[in-house]
């Protein structure tokens, strides 16, 4: 008999699925919260690009280079916080996983832009889109795992 199955009159299982709750709970906070802020910067890129660039620690192009940078950077931001957020808050892993693969795919772009075309070396965003995509990861799988459990009572 598991853990969750002992206990008298099955109080352990009840205190389990508590902390499964919390747990998720918990992650969806997060995952919201990483998507806001991904959305927000995604706004300030549309509206305040010069800013938006000074966060990131870039700088703006001229001409196509600046429209392409502006329209892409605020798109990507947008789609993948707002992937990240209403998946957290509808409890939809495949879009809460959607969005931690995109911020997740930044990460072989960083490595190649610095290793292989003159990039500076990026280490604290790549923790943070490391972060960002774990934490994806596990609210997915705990949003798919209480999904299941509820199908299945």
């Amino acid at each position: 008999m598991s853990q969750r199955q002992s206990g008298i009159g099955g109080m352990t299982h009840l205190f389990a699925n508590c902390e499964d709750i919390l747990m998720l709970t918990l992650l969806r906070i997060l995952t919201t919260l990483s998507g806001l802020g991904l959305l927000l910067v995604g706004i300030i890129w549309w509206l305040q690009p010069a800013t938006a660039a000074e966060i990131l620690g870039a700088s703006l192009l001229d001409g196509t280079g600046r429209s392409t940078q502006i329209g892409d950077s605020g798109a990507f931001f947008i789609g993948a916080g707002g992937l990240l957020a209403l998946g957290a808050i509808r409890n939809h892993a495949a879009l809460v996983i959607s969005g931690g693969l995109l911020v997740g795919l930044v990460i072989p772009g960083r490595v190649l832009s610095a290793t292989t075309h003159g990039g500076a070396w990026t280490p604290d965003e790549i923790t943070g889109e490391c972060i960002v995509l774990i934490v994806a990861s596990f609210t997915a799988s705990a949003i798919r795992r209480r999904n299941t459990q509820s199908v299945l009572r």
